[in-house]
């Protein structure tokens, strides 16, 4: 085969059409690494902590966002001892914690609204010891919360993506230390 002027150029135009498809797929995929970056980097990560830090502590159930970036809460709901509560109505802590034979008056207690945007690094009391008149009679209930029946708590929320995430968590902390204070209790 004779290499002529129209062969070679057709050679390169071919050539240059292979490398401007390849060109286009690795810059499609950095496009691809670049959005899933960027997701991630805004990932919200939401837990459910107990506390019991004595007197002047924290003690009660906190919601943090670990993540790094906002979350926004799309339902909530608690349960126990056959008690269920879920939605944004009202604050219906009283009754899963008098299912837990709990005295919802040592609490102070929390509900999420509807759309509530919990932002990155923040952490919020869902229900705590504020009964200062009553605060070591308090401790000791915050000490059944953790040690005895657990309350469940499930919570979808999204990132400002819209990507969809879940949370199951419960109250129950597992020590040895805990289970036996709160066998003393009961």
């Amino acid at each position: 085969m004779k290499l002529t002027h129209t062969n070679i150029q057709t050679t390169f135009a071919t050539l240059a059409f292979v490398v401007s498809i390849m060109a286009t797929w690795f810059a499609w995929q950095q496009v691809v690494v670049s959005q899933t970056h960027n997701k991630l980097s805004v990932l919200p990560i939401l837990q459910i902590t107990p506390y019991l830090e004595g007197e002047n502590g924290r003690n009660g159930l906190y919601i943090s966002n670990d993540g790094l970036g906002p979350a926004t809460i799309k339902s909530f709901s608690v349960k126990s001892n056959g008690a269920t509560a879920s939605g944004f109505e009202a604050d219906r802590w009283a009754e899963v914690l008098s299912a837990t034979n709990l005295d919802p008056n040592c609490f102070a207690t929390a509900w999420p609204k509807r759309e509530a945007t919990l932002k990155a690094g923040d952490s919020s009391p869902l229900l705590y010891v504020a009964d200062v008149a009553n605060k070591k009679t308090c401790l000791l209930e915050m000490v059944r919360l953790i040690g005895g029946n657990p309350i469940y708590i499930a919570i979808d929320y999204e990132s400002i993506y819209k990507e969809k995430r879940h949370l199951s968590a419960d109250s129950k902390i597992f020590s040895k230390t805990l289970d036996s204070l709160y066998q003393k209790l009961n």
